[in-house]
């Protein structure tokens, strides 16, 4: 197995056995990140191929002894931010301020017997994009909401905001499909 230093450094001399070998290592992770932020698998492809552009371009700002992980997913997630607000623009929607006046309750979602890894995909890929971009930067990739505000270009009390209704909204979705769920696993059991 090559060390991530190896591949750092022979994928800035240029070596395309090399980043061939970057892209089957990290293509599935990336391709996750993508999904995460994309309407759909062919969006995310996209996304994902500007991404791996974007990595190879720019590989030489790539620390050789740095977490090549942690640089390549978050290049990707810039990608798809980046996506995300310029597509915005080129429709010529602005992203209003919104007061908060309550916080954002701390839902926890969990995979369970009933909630499979592929549904939740399913209902945040339903989010609309604004709070799909939000509840990803915060929940899954581990951003603040001032890191969110700064990247996006929004407010902090909208970041919050749009974090607080994605949850809410994935709440009442995870309540409805276990509510019927559960529905149909008792009357199986009769």
């Amino acid at each position: 197995m090559v060390s991530d230093s190896e591949l750092i450094r022979q994928c800035k001399s240029g070596n395309q056995k090399y980043q061939a070998m970057m892209y089957e290592k990290y293509a599935p992770v990336l391709m996750g990140i993508c999904m995460r932020y994309a309407r759909n698998a062919e969006d995310a492809e996209d996304l994902f191929h500007d991404a791996f552009v974007k990595i190879l371009t720019n590989i030489d700002s790539c620390d050789e002894n740095g977490n090549l992980s942690g640089w390549v997913k978050k290049i990707t997630v810039n990608t798809c931010i980046n996506a995300y607000y310029k597509k915005k623009r080129e429709a010529g929607n602005t992203i209003e301020a919104e007061d908060v006046a309550e916080t954002a309750g701390d839902f926890r979602i969990q995979q369970n017997d009933f909630i499979t890894q592929a549904l939740l995909l399913k209902f945040v890929n339903e989010l609309p994009d604004g709070y799909r971009t939000v509840f990803n930067l915060f929940e899954i990739d581990g951003y603040s909401h001032l890191e969110i505000s700064e990247m996006t270009g929004s407010s902090y009390s909208t970041v919050r905001s749009q974090l607080f209704k994605a949850k809410r909204t994935l709440k009442q979705k995870i309540e409805k499909y276990l509510g019927e769920e559960l529905k149909d696993h008792v009357n199986h059991k009769e």
